[in-house]
């Protein structure tokens, strides 16, 4: 039974390691916002200077109240303690607004790049189960990160290093009490690390599971309420109760997807509480019992006090954040498998000369193809040749692969064996825009982008349309005077 379960829920380990994907992050952040990656440096001493005063400074006011002389004194030395940490507040104010600038930017540049990177890969894998399953991946990590990208984990990544050198600060504070006091904190910290990291990991393998239904649940949403067009088949075929079946079904494996994570949560947020508890309390028990017995002064006390208080939070940082990096590297793993790995076969780079002016020859060499998924081939052995300037018609059922043939006479699918020739050239030797370049293609399925008549004609910005091409192309369609008529004319939103 064991066995059983363990093989329905494989673990998904990541590609790329830690350190691979730290690095990939801080080229990204350096690259897109080089203000925001200075920041980050600069809040760490800023940070590290608030911590050393937060711990000095009530130490050190005990210590005048109990020595100085008069008032003024007194006076004075609070006053400078709390006017440096006043300026020092301020000025870490401004870095982490910066900071803060950086996670929103971070997020659309991802978002982007993502959508940029779709757009421009070939066109023949989207056909590709293993290629749209690292897109999904990759728009995933944006939907569920906190800042809709994983250069969070960046910028909070120099909580961690302050963390880091502030347990150095702190702990040797404490050393002075007892080393077994620092040990102590470390050991219950690492107990509370452990338990959040097998909570990310009993998470993490469910990504792909819950993804899939969610897309289910919105594909029937989608079909069921914002897309009109299926009405009729759904009403007509008497299908809602078989909607509604497949919708309630979904819903329920929707919650048991997230009562999983919850007691996962809810266990680990248990365990944390009790090591936690059990951790502060013995090491508060030994310094109140060496304050009884008149080993530490009232200010030794308050500065012990004050380390062991805020130690706790820095070891705890430490831990957690090397969580978050742990997640990091799962979820920046999936973006530069995705955004980075190269998967295109058409050239973008360098490729012969596009043949200019005149009529080209097209020529099928022993094409196959089949469809990712299908189960047979939709064409095989095909061979023939259409000369310069020759018209044909091309006739067939159905399914016959005549839109497939037309597609990979265009670049847009590849052949699984033979080859296509333009021009006498393989598709392959040809840059891939020259290639696009040399073919008008209207599919049965066609787009109407969001935007204006003219650069939806034009394909181009509003100021680059060239209006005697615009108008000649209308003309030669004709639509012109019924677009003259319209309102706003060529300027109407599609």
């Amino acid at each position: 039974m064991a066995k059983d379960k363990k093989q329905k829920d494989p673990r998904r380990k990541p590609k790329y390691g830690m350190w691979t994907c730290i690095k990939w992050l801080a080229s990204k952040l350096w690259e897109w916002d080089r203000a925001a990656a200075i920041c980050c440096i600069a809040a760490v001493p800023l940070a590290l200077v608030l911590y050393g005063l937060g711990l000095y400074v009530p130490t050190a006011t005990l210590n005048v109240l109990e020595t100085a002389d008069g008032f003024h004194t007194v006076a004075l030395t609070v006053t400078t303690l709390l006017v440096t940490q006043l300026f020092f507040r301020l000025l870490k104010t401004v870095v982490d607004d910066l900071r803060g600038l950086a996670y929103h930017d971070g997020a659309m540049r991802f978002y982007y790049a993502i959508t940029k990177k779709g757009a421009s890969d070939d066109f023949y894998l989207d056909l590709d189960k293993e290629y749209l399953t690292r897109r999904r991946r990759a728009f995933d990590v944006l939907r569920n990160s906190a800042d809709g990208s994983p250069t969070h984990y960046l910028l909070d990544g120099v909580n961690a290093l302050v963390n880091v050198l502030c347990f150095v600060l702190f702990g040797s504070v404490i050393s002075l009490l007892h080393p077994a006091i620092l040990l102590l904190l470390v050991a219950g910290s690492l107990v509370t690390h452990f338990l959040q990291r097998r909570r990310q990991n009993r998470n993490h393998a469910k990504v792909d599971e819950q993804t899939a239904v969610n897309k289910k649940i919105m594909y029937l949403a989608w079909n069921l309420s914002a897309n009109s067009a299926p009405g009729k088949d759904i009403r007509l075929y008497g299908m809602t109760s078989f909607f509604d079946s497949r919708g309630k079904k979904l819903i329920k494996e929707h919650i048991r997807l997230l009562k999983y994570r919850q007691n996962n949560q809810s266990v680990v947020t248990v365990g944390t509480h009790l090591v936690t508890a059990l951790r502060d309390g013995v090491a508060y028990v030994f310094l109140i019992y060496a304050a009884v017995e008149g080993r530490v002064t009232p200010g030794e006390f308050v500065l012990y006090f004050s380390a062991i208080s805020q130690m706790s939070g820095f070891i705890g940082g430490i831990i957690g954040y090397f969580g978050s990096f742990h997640e990091m590297k799962l979820k920046t793993s999936d973006c530069i498998e995705y955004l980075e790995e190269d998967h295109n076969r058409l050239r973008r780079e360098g490729g012969i000369p596009k043949p200019e002016g005149r009529p080209l020859s097209v020529e099928f060499k022993n094409v196959t193809f089949k469809y990712p998924a299908g189960d047979k081939n939709v064409l095989e052995n095909v061979s023939f040749k259409m000369e310069a300037g020759e018209k044909i018609s091309l006739v067939g059922l159905n399914g016959a692969g005549k839109t497939t043939l037309t597609w990979l006479m265009c670049g847009l699918l590849l052949p699984d064996q033979g080859e296509v020739l333009i021009d006498g050239h393989s598709v392959y030797e040809y840059n891939r825009e020259d290639l696009y370049s040399l073919f008008s293609l209207l599919p049965q399925r066609y787009t109407i982008l969001p935007t204006s008549i003219a650069e939806n004609v034009a394909m181009a910005d509003r100021k680059d349309v060239d209006e005697a091409r615009l108008w000649s192309a209308l003309e030669t369609a004709g639509i012109a005077d019924r677009i003259r008529r319209l309102p706003q004319g060529g300027e109407t939103g599609m």
